[in-house]
């Protein structure tokens, strides 16, 4: 970046003095609680709120997943958990997680298009929620109009 002049040089040789080595989320899995839970604290400020318990489910769960986006993903994930929680505690059901990182089976070479992809989403957020077509939207990061114009477009009743 300093070669192709979107980084300054001097600002990099002031940072460059101590560096850090902060290793990916997945490579420290005795954080991932303890972070996990002073995240809520955050994500309850947030939506102004009291702070949600973990059950064990939601804990386990949380527990073994690789979280790629590392912390950013965690905070995600716990944000939405406390936006399907309906009281103080965030249980496993609560706890949405996409394993990205999953290889297809073998046998599959079936790609599905962008429309079906979008449709089981919405579908599974409104299961998810118990059919709250609000919350499902806020789940999704769309406008509830945009979520009826897509159960509309996907013939979803």
């Amino acid at each position: 970046m300093i070669d192709a002049g979107t980084f300054r040089e001097d600002l990099y040789h002031r940072l460059a003095v101590f560096p850090i080595r902060l290793p990916p989320l997945r490579e420290r899995p005795a954080d991932i609680l303890p972070l996990a839970r002073a995240l809520l604290h955050r994500v309850a400020a947030d939506l102004a709120r009291s702070v949600p318990r973990l059950s064990q489910a939601a804990e386990a769960k949380l527990a073994g997943s690789t979280w790629r986006g590392n912390v950013r993903e965690l905070a995600n994930t716990l944000e939405r958990a406390a936006i399907l929680a309906d009281g103080d505690v965030i249980d496993g059901s609560h706890i949405w997680l996409e394993d990205v990182g999953a290889k297809p089976a073998a046998s599959s070479t079936e790609v599905k298009p962008l429309a079906e992809l979008e449709r089981e989403a919405i579908l599974h957020a409104l299961d998810v929620v118990g059919g709250n077509r609000r919350r499902a939207a806020e789940i999704l990061g769309i406008g509830e109009r945009t979520l009826y114009d897509r159960l509309k477009k996907y013939g979803v009743d």
